[in-house]
Parts: structure tokens; C-alpha cells; sequence
């Protein structure tokens, strides 16, 4: 009993005494040999003989009986602890059978422990993959190139300069003649290199190897993992799948540059202001960022056997919880895609916001708009913020109003026809974009009476758009000329 109960210590030794004093209790009551009841077939056979041999004392009886069931009670702790250690074992062995971290730190440690023949053997691996003239071809095609481009496309134009002052002297009348009126040679002066399709092939062809470099770095790292005896899922398509994915995110990228080039070219736009095609823009974007990533995804499925399907499937609550945390950002994207739909406005334009936030539309994003202030200071809106709000597009206004308020003395109120007349021939002659013909009004009205003064109202309209620097010039000729009119009908303005 005292070596089986060794076996356990802690809170375990408590809770596997209890049970065997339970088991203790109730197992020789249950099987009925508690105190001679029911005892075993040895014991039967005792208690015949004694029969036999004649009556005991009853002190020796009770002597038997008593000692009888302290050795069921010792036989029964005896195979509860027995029981509990197998169990323990169990469960040791259930718990071991799959382990994350236990037992394979060590030995992962172990075989980055290089030693002499390993080292050996690792680096005559990657000397047999391997080939120098590999790696100098793509860091030179990789950095190389661009450069080696440049200098043969500025030498072709300096040998073409050379060839033109060194012809006789009648070629080069004609063709200065020829830039002076026009020619060819005004127009065929070449592009800078940046802008030149040479730039763009080479460019092309030097990113393309720079990430095949990257390719060739995981290859030797692949061996590099074998040779020193690594053996996890997925070692020998390392490269593989930076390949994969490093290629198909850099075609996105290129597919997405000449893309906009394109659609700038069919609007006549400049590619950071494509105006409502700014709208086709983004959805090619969304479109072209999706196929991506499905095409890696199903590369990876189909290929590896990541099992994407089952990382995709989520629960009840999980399935709640990403809803509702993408509620908000599906709700600014489609917002923005309704501003940009709508034709309200551009990104350039000057607007003007029911809550009298006047500025520039600098940016329009898939999450917010990016509005320049007056004072320079740049204000981030969301989307929905936005789309909510009344907007007046003043870049689109293409004619304006001025209205003012003049004051005269109540003793001028005879000459006040007059000089109301005299207003409004006096702007008609200043001002020529006018409008006058009563499509919009254009008043000089005696409006009110004041507590010491005349008050008259002047109402204009002009075709010329409210935010350009003609509208102040337009504005200011027109005081000047109520001015004049006013002092040449004889009378003077309210102080």
C-alpha cells in the first residue's frame, strides 16, 4: 500500500488515497467478504476444518475475520493503485505521441551544429547546383542592364548631332530652315530615356532577373536545408513557391502600369488625373488583384495541398464576426466606387460641402478622399462621410454672381431713379460678360428703408466661373463703375 502510493505526489496522491479507500470500502461489501461474508473457497475450506476439528474461541474467530479483511483491503489498494498507474502511463503515452516542441528542439539545434564533414558535405551540395557564371549573368542583367542601355542610347544620339554638323554647309541651311519652319528636326528630337521604349524593355528584363536572383537564393537554401538533414513538409518546393508567388505579383504589377497608361491615352488625361475613368481604373485594379490572388490560391490547393477550402470555412461566429468587422470597410469601397460613378466630382476640382468645408480634391481612395484646404492643410474624409453630404462642385461652375448692398442719405431720395439708371448702364459698358439678355436677373432696386439711409440692392450675373482670377478682376471693375456712376448722378454714399 505505502509503494503504490509513492508512485503519486501532490494533489494526486490525495485523490488516488481517497479512491482506494473507497474501492477498499466498497469492493469487499459488494463482492459480500467483508468480515468473512461471503469469504474465498480457501477461507471456506478453513472454516470447514475448524467445523471439524470442534468449536473455537470466539476471541480466535474474530481473530480470523479481522485479519482476513485487512488482507482483502490490502489486495484491493493494491490493485486500485495498480490501475491508476496504468492509467497515468496512458495517458503519458497519448500526450508524447504527437508532441509540437518536445523532444525536436534538441535535435533541430544538433543538426545546425556544423562540423567538419558536414560542413564538407554541405558545401560540395551547393557547389554541384550551383554555376558562377549563373549568378554573375543575372546580377549583371539584374543591375547592369539599365545603365549599359542608357549609355549606347545617348551615344546613338550624340552620333546622329555629330553627322548633322559635319555635312556640308547647304544641308545645314535647309535644315535650319526646316526648324525654323517646322520641320522634321523640331519634332524629331528624341525622347528622354526614362520615356523611351528602350528604358521600358530593359527595365522590364532587369526586374524579371533581379527575382530570379531571389529564385536562385531559395534554391540554395533548399539544399542548403537538406544537406544539413531537415526534412519538413514542403523543403524541396521552397523555391518553387516563391517563384510562384514573387512572378505572379510582379506581373499584377507591370498589367496594372500599362493598364493606366492605356486608359490615359483613350481619355487624353495625364495618368494621375484620369478624371470619371478614374472609376474604370479601380475596378480593373479590383478585378486584376482578385484573379491574382484566387490564381495563388488555387496554385496552392491544387498543387501543395494546403487544403485553402478548409482554412476558408469558418464557423457561425466566425462567419459573424468577420461580417461585421468588414461591414464598415465594404461600406467605405462601394461608397467611394458610388462618389467616383456618379460624376459629382474629380480629383482636382474645387468643391464646397453643405458644411462649408471649401477645398481641392487631392486624392480619391478606395477608403477616403483627401480634400487641400485654403490654408494648405490637408483633410481626410471617409468614403460614407462623404457621400452623405450635400457637395457643390464650384470647378464646374461656369458663371457666377455678385449681389452688394449700397446705403444713401434719405436727402437723395428724389435723385435715387437716376442714379439707379446710371448704375446699371455703367456695368453693362464695364462689364462685357454680363449677362443680360434675362435668362438671370440683373437688378438695381431700391430695397428698403433704414433707420438713417436708402438702402438699394444690386444683383448681377456673369459668365465667368466663381473660383478663376478673372472672377475678382470682373468684380472689382464693376465697383469701380457703380463708383463713377454714383458721382456723376450728384450724390454721395451713407457713411
Amino acid at each position: 500500500m505505502a509503494t503504490a502510493l509513492l508512485l503519486v505526489d501532490g494533489w494526486g496522491r490525495k485523490a488516488s488515497l481517497l479512491l482506494a479507500v473507497l474501492c477498499v470500502t466498497l469492493s469487499p461489501v459488494a463482492n459480500g467478504q467483508m468480515f468473512g461474508i461471503g469469504r474465498t473457497k480457501k477461507a471456506d475450506a478453513d472454516v470447514s476444518g475448524r467445523k471439524r476439528a470442534g468449536t473455537r474461541p470466539l476471541w480466535k474467530k474474530g481473530r480470523n475475520a479481522a485479519m482476513a479483511a485487512i488482507e482483502d483491503m490490502t489486495d484491493a489498494a493494491e490493485d486500485v493503485m495498480e490501475d491508476v498507474q496504468d492509467f497515468v502511463e496512458d495517458v503519458g503515452e497519448m500526450v508524447v505521441a504527437s508532441p509540437v516542441f518536445a523532444g525536436k528542439v534538441r535535435p533541430a539545434l544538433r543538426k545546425l551544429a556544423f562540423t567538419k564533414d558536414k560542413l564538407a558535405t554541405v558545401t560540395k551540395a551547393i557547389g554541384d547546383a550551383t554555376h558562377i557564371d549563373d549568378l554573375a549573368f543575372l546580377g549583371v542583367m539584374g543591375w547592369a542592364l539599365v545603365p549599359a542601355v542608357e549609355i549606347f542610347y545617348e551615344l546613338g544620339d550624340d552620333d546622329d548631332e555629330g553627322e548633322t554638323t559635319g555635312g556640308d554647309v547647304k544641308k545645314d541651311a535647309s535644315d535650319s530652315e526646316k526648324g525654323s519652319t517646322g520641320g522634321h528636326d523640331a519634332t524629331d528630337k528624341k525622347k528622354p530615356f526614362l520615356k523611351s521604349i528602350a528604358f521600358q524593355i530593359a527595365d522590364h528584363v532587369s526586374q524579371f532577373c533581379r527575382i530570379g536572383l531571389g529564385v536562385y537564393g531559395f534554391d540554395v537554401l533548399e539544399i542548403l536545408l537538406a544537406s544539413l538533414g531537415f526534412d519538413f513538409r514542403f523543403l524541396d518546393q521552397l523555391s518553387e513557391i516563391f517563384a510562384k508567388v514573387a512572378y505572379s505579383v510582379w506581373a499584377a504589377g507591370r498589367i496594372k502600369i500599362f493598364k493606366q497608361y492605356f486608359i490615359s491615352k483613350a481619355v487624353h488625361r495625364p495618368v494621375n488625373d484620369l478624371g470619371r475613368a478614374g472609376i474604370a481604373d479601380h475596378i480593373l485594379d479590383a478585378a486584376l488583384y482578385g484573379l491574382t490572388g484566387f490564381f495563388l490560391l488555387d496554385w496552392l490547393d491544387v498543387s501543395l495541398g494546403l487544403g485553402i477550402k478548409s482554412m476558408l470555412t469558418f464557423g457561425s461566429a466566425g462567419t459573424l464576426v468577420v461580417s461585421l468587422a468588414s461591414k464598415d470597410l465594404a461600406g467605405q469601397v462601394i461608397n467611394g466606387l458610388g462618389l467616383a460613378a456618379s460624376d459629382k466630382l474629380y480629383e482636382g476640382e474645387r468643391i464646397r460641402l453643405d458644411s462649408g468645408i471649401v477645398g481641392v480634391v487631392e486624392k480619391m481612395g478606395w477608403m477616403e478622399t483627401t480634400i487641400r484646404l485654403d490654408d494648405n492643410v490637408h483633410m481626410s474624409m471617409g468614403n460614407t462621410e462623404l457621400s452623405n453630404k450635400r457637395i457643390i462642385n464650384l470647378s464646374r461652375t461656369k458663371q457666377s454672381t455678385v449681389t452688394l448692398t449700397l446705403k444713401f442719405n434719405y436727402d437723395d431720395i428724389d435723385k435715387l431713379p437716376k442714379v439707379l439708371d446710371n448704375i446699371k448702364a455703367s456695368i453693362r459698358a464695364a462689364c462685357p460678360e454680363l449677362i443680360d439678355d434675362g435668362s438671370r436677373p440683373f437688378r438695381a432696386v431700391w430695397s428698403d428703408y433704414g433707420s438713417n439711409y436708402l438702402e438699394v440692392q444690386i444683383e448681377t450675373h456673369f459668365n465667368i466661373p466663381p473660383i478663376s482670377p478673372d472672377y475678382h478682376a470682373n468684380r472689382e471693375t464693376m465697383l469701380h463703375s457703380i463708383n463713377g456712376a454714383v458721382k456723376e448722378s450728384g450724390v454721395a454714399f451713407k457713411a
